[in-house]
């Protein structure tokens, strides 16, 4: 029996009161969108390597200080232009973005040039100096060198064209192995054996000026730059850095690595001790990632696009917390297992327990959501069947870091990234991924905020169309 909609609405209004309010979305900090003439690109790009010996981030069995350079690490930046917005996005080769108070600093100077936004985001490479705590020596160079790639950039902007592919990049697996209800950690896979959920795809995109001289290509792919273990003490942007010096080799231009959500995604030779083929190993792999993007990268003829945007939408997403903290049971368990970090990480984050989400929406046809964690691959995944954009990618240890977002059915297996080193409530990464594909929804002009009368009435048929 079908329900009358007038009547029907009158039940959900009643469920409502008994039920409480249904939250809404969350509310913008930053919301541009304009559309234009003409779309614009520029690139700057400024090395960031420490110039001293300074703490590495990335692994927990050992202290070390990097000692030399294997490759140098990069700031690499694009701004985006369209009409009267300006977006720029950075990615540097850091285990972890820049602390809020950096950023705001470079946003602040780089802002006196029209740059309206800044989407910050990290590599993850485990080669690169920790960036947690102030007044350590190379925070100033890091920071200056940041800035200036913005810069030149916002200097370097051009008319440009455009061109999208989505090849397979086959040098990944998923490091969580489910036997007989345990998870076990498949940290390496040298013999490349069958995991799964893994995302091989890669979103490859060609920008090039509009007299057709190549500007950058962008690579968003699901992989921790981890090919390098704790034993080495170069600076390296690790497998991602030798793709992209691969890639600039063979195009003449700049290449950025866009890291998805490689939250349970490794690189078949993980972690390679140096004295058992590290470097070589770390080579082989970007190698082998290049020559896909230089394949897909001939293959594509950019072009103008048909309706020029530049879009960024930024919320807080409110996530919960995984545990409760001022519990004391569970506070000296913790406080056993974790150390200082419930104070630098957990503490502070259970006052408020909210993420940046962003989602920059290019010409209408591409979307990149980004997101402050290591979400695990399954989100990626989740994204792109569910964007109202065929072409959404996700981008993670973007803006801040949450640490690791499992899904629930990971959390409930526990294991490396699940039940250990992640605080975020359960079903964050979900609810990332539906606020993701509103906003995307939003910069696409799917949602109006006043609905015409129109848009209410309903389309119905009498019979299957043949």
């Amino acid at each position: 029996m079908n329900t009358p909609r007038r009547t029907f609405l009158k039940q959900v209004t009643a469920l409502g009161a008994l039920m409480g309010a249904t939250p809404g979305m969350a509310k913008a900090v930053v919301d541009l969108q304009s559309e234009g003439d003409l779309f614009k690109a520029g690139v700057g790009v400024r090395d960031i390597t420490p110039l001293e010996p300074v703490p590495m981030w990335g692994y927990s069995d050992t202290v070390r200080n990097g000692e030399t350079t294997l490759d140098p690490l990069h700031a690499k930046a694009v701004v985006f232009a369209c009409g009267a917005v300006k977006v720029a996005l950075v990615v540097m080769d850091l285990g972890r973005v820049p602390l809020a108070v950096m950023q705001n600093r470079i946003r602040a100077v780089v802002a006196k040039d029209g740059i309206q936004q800044v989407i910050f985001q990290a590599t993850h490479t485990h080669s690169a100096p920790y960036m947690e705590l102030p007044g350590l020596p190379h925070l100033d160079h890091v920071e200056q060198k940041i800035t200036e790639a913005i810069l030149a950039g916002n200097d370097n902007l051009q008319e440009a064209h455009v061109a999208l592919d989505r090849p397979t990049i086959d040098i990944a697996h998923n490091r969580r192995l489910m036997k007989d209800g345990v998870c076990y950690m498949l940290w390496r896979n040298e013999e490349r054996r069958p995991t799964a959920p893994v995302d091989h795809e890669a979103g490859v995109l060609r920008i090039d000026g509009a007299d057709g001289k190549p500007m950058v290509t962008l690579v968003q792919y699901a992989c921790h730059p981890v090919v390098f273990g704790s034993d080495s003490k170069h600076y390296s942007a690790d497998w991602a850095g030798a793709m992209c010096a691969g890639v600039k080799d063979a195009t003449g231009s700049e290449c950025i690595f866009m890291q998805g959500g490689a939250g349970d995604i490794n690189p078949y030779l993980d972690k390679t001790p140096l004295a058992a083929g590290g470097i070589e190993a770390m080579r082989g792999l970007g190698k082998e990632a290049a020559d896909v993007v230089i394949a897909s990268y001939k293959k594509m003829k950019p072009a103008a696009p048909a309706a020029p945007q530049v879009a960024y939408k930024e919320v807080q997403v409110d996530v919960g917390l995984r545990f409760d903290i001022e519990n004391p049971v569970q506070r000296e368990i913790l406080d056993g297992i974790y150390g200082p970090m419930v104070d630098v990480y957990m503490k502070p984050f259970a006052k408020n327990p909210v993420v940046p989400l962003g989602a920059l929406v290019l010409n209408k046809d591409v979307a990149f959501a980004f997101t402050s964690g290591e979400l695990f691959v399954q989100f990626q995944m989740d994204l792109k069947a569910r964007s109202p954009l065929a072409n959404s990618f996700l981008c993670g240890y973007a803006q801040d870091f949450h640490a690791y977002f499992p899904t629930v059915r990971a959390a409930a297996e526990g294991g490396y990234g699940a039940s250990t080193v992640s605080f975020v409530g359960l079903g964050a990464g979900d609810k990332l991924v539906t606020e993701a594909t509103v906003l995307i929804g939003q910069l696409l002009g799917e949602f109006k905020p006043v609905m015409e009368p129109e848009e209410f009435m309903l389309h119905e048929m009498d019979e299957y169309p043949a």
